[in-house]
């Protein structure tokens, strides 16, 4: 197909990409901000799954870069090894979608950074890889109201997935600690999808 080396580039907009949807969803949704804490395996797969879903705004934030051993699970390739990885995310879903508003921050997560984007968003998405940085995310919006969706027992090959809520706070996972570090792209995705699921049924009800 010789002739494709010399297509323009097509302007596509967001309602033709989301016209397999409901207008009045689509409404809801673009309307709302989203802040991702971390760009690892849960945070880069559902911020794919949010641009994608015509979620308004996203805020993502991670310090780290992409490694090799990222790339059994999470949304990189070979060529963004050594980039940062709130960064990479970015630039991937602006090449897929361009008219989608999202917005990276390279930085470390903590305290003081929630306090200062908690206005900034409508809902918040938990995707640490630490266990302490799962608790002291836990602490500071479990003494607040926005909802927060959050993650337990996401290592490991397998593992039976519920949720529990908590009031604002909505936590995801099989509920089996976090005492190993081997992970599964089936169960991550999995993990990623259902709490990009609390995120549209929270829209939906209007619960922001």
């Amino acid at each position: 197909m010789f002739w494709r080396c010399f297509l323009l580039p097509v302007e596509v907009k967001r309602e033709a990409v989301l016209q397999r949807q409901s207008e009045e969803i689509n409404d809801k949704l673009e309307n709302v901000k989203v802040v991702i804490l971390g760009a690892g395996g849960l945070g880069s797969n559902a911020a794919h799954m949010l641009a994608r879903l015509g979620v308004g705004s996203l805020i993502i934030y991670d310090f780290d870069i992409v490694e090799p051993s990222n790339l059994n699970r999470q949304h990189y390739g070979v060529s963004d090894i050594g980039k940062m990885k709130a960064e990479t995310t970015a630039e991937r879903i602006k090449e897929l979608l361009p008219y989608v508003d999202i917005e990276p921050r390279n930085e470390l997560v903590d305290e003081n950074v929630l306090s200062s984007v908690y206005e900034e968003g409508d809902i918040f998405i938990e995707a640490f890889d630490t266990v302490s940085s799962k608790v002291m995310a836990y602490d500071f919006f479990a003494g607040r109201e926005k909802p927060y969706i959050c993650t337990t027992g996401v290592a490991g090959p397998s593992g039976e997935l519920s949720r529990r809520d908590l009031g604002h706070i909505h936590v995801v996972g099989d509920f089996q600690g976090e005492d190993r570090n081997d992970c599964y792209i089936p169960k991550v995705m999995a993990i990623a999808a259902m709490e990009c699921s609390v995120v549209l049924e929270l829209i939906l009800k209007k619960e922001y």
